[in-house]
């Protein structure tokens, strides 16, 4: 089968996880036969378990329920200049300038620049028509493209950010079930798509054209979480069944594992999103330890605090270290510096630096974009250099 191409401009190499012991299944190529599929063993992490644990693969993991709705108001009310652009005729693109001096006070980290409800698509063959996002739940930025996953409309758009033109380069609708969990876009515009409750994820071209799946039935159930280590093309795949992180290789190979179920070090209970940074790899989980590093070759680092978080949804870090993560109990972007709580942004509501569930995080150039899913759009947020 042909190896997965990636970019050529990702984050260092990884160092090789511990392998699996014998027995994997490999990611499917389209048109390929069908492949016999054995147990991987499990590893050695304490209290793992695999298909050994008699699992039915319907059945799902407990889920805590989302905390009652707070308020964690830090970036300062939208000005009267924001309030004056929104309160204007139905826009697709929130466009407004916002002042440093005037909207960042000392300590605060996020500044809320603007907002994305969609754009216009077609040409003036086929007419232009504007089209606005529903639910955006799962996006991911790359070459002045921010790729929007739309469960309102079961649709993948393109938005170029400097023309603000969007265009529809998948349609999900009959494809996945339900709701997808994640998005990642690599370097060379490849898609690789978290089909959560078709237990997969799905690898197309730039131009839309599905080139690969991964799956493997015994061992990944719920995929939650996807990236790729662009170098040595390696993809990593979050499960929130297992809670484990799965590693195939460039061919579609499964080649190891990282964590496991459990509440000691280096486990998780119910993982809902996972990042890579300077430290190695960032997950969260609703339940114990809500956020925990794990090194480039899978074992534990450390944790950040527990305490002012309690639902995490999506996280993000930038090359600074700094780890940003959603909060589904107070719709917050909590702000993680140097292993500690520095800050937070957002409060419920519809208007600037105001969210209403957000879905996923991504970090691009000193960016982040927030998927505010119930608000139907995408906030872009810079990164300042202030701290507590």
């Amino acid at each position: 089968m042909d190896e997965v191409v990636v970019g050529a401009t990702p984050p260092a190499v990884m160092a090789e996880p511990v392998p699996l012991a014998e027995g994997h299944e490999q990611g499917v190529q389209e048109g390929s036969p069908s492949m016999s599929v054995e147990a991987i063993p499990a590893q050695a992490v304490t209290g793992r378990q695999l298909v050994e644990q008699g699992m039915e693969a319907g059945s799902a993991p407990p889920v805590v329920g989302a905390a009652p709705e707070a308020s964690a108001q830090v970036i300062t009310q939208p000005s009267e200049q924001q309030k004056s652009a929104e309160a204007q005729s139905p826009v697709v693109r929130e466009a407004i300038t916002v002042s440093a001096t005037a909207m960042t006070a000392p300590g605060e980290v996020l500044l809320p620049l603007e907002a994305v409800r969609g754009g216009a698509e077609g040409n003036a063959v086929t007419g232009v028509r504007q089209v606005q996002f529903v639910r955006p739940i799962s996006i991911a930025v790359r070459a002045g493209n921010l790729f929007v996953m739309d469960a309102g409309q079961g649709t993948l758009f393109r938005y170029h950010l400097a023309t603000k033109r969007l265009s529809a380069l998948l349609d999900l609708r009959g494809v996945i079930s339900g709701d997808t969990a994640d998005l990642y876009v690599a370097g060379d515009q490849s898609l690789y798509i978290a089909d959560t409750y078709g237990a997969r994820v799905l690898q197309y071209d730039r131009k839309g054209r599905l080139s690969r799946t991964y799956s493997n039935r015994l061992n990944l159930a719920r995929p939650v979480a996807v990236m790729v280590d662009e170098p040595s093309g390696r993809v990593f795949v979050a499960d929130a069944f297992y809670d484990h992180i799965l590693v195939f290789d460039s061919a579609g190979n499964l080649v190891a594992s990282m964590g496991g179920r459990g509440a000691d070090p280096g486990q998780f209970l119910n993982i809902t999103a996972m990042a890579q940074g300077p430290d190695g790899f960032y997950v969260t989980a609703r339940i114990g330890e809500h956020v925990q590093v794990l090194g480039e070759d899978g074992q534990y680092n450390y944790s950040l605090p527990r305490e002012g978080l309690i639902f995490p949804t999506a996280i993000a870090v930038d090359a600074e270290n700094r780890v940003f993560v959603s909060d589904f109990s107070d719709h917050a972007i909590k702000v993680y510096e140097r292993g500690r709580l520095v800050g937070r942004a957002g409060h419920p509501g519809g208007g600037l630096g105001q969210f209403r569930h957000i879905s996923d995080l991504w970090m691009d150039e000193g960016l982040l974009y927030v998927a505010d899913s119930l608000n139907g759009r995408v906030q872009i947020m810079r990164v300042t250099s202030e701290s507590r």
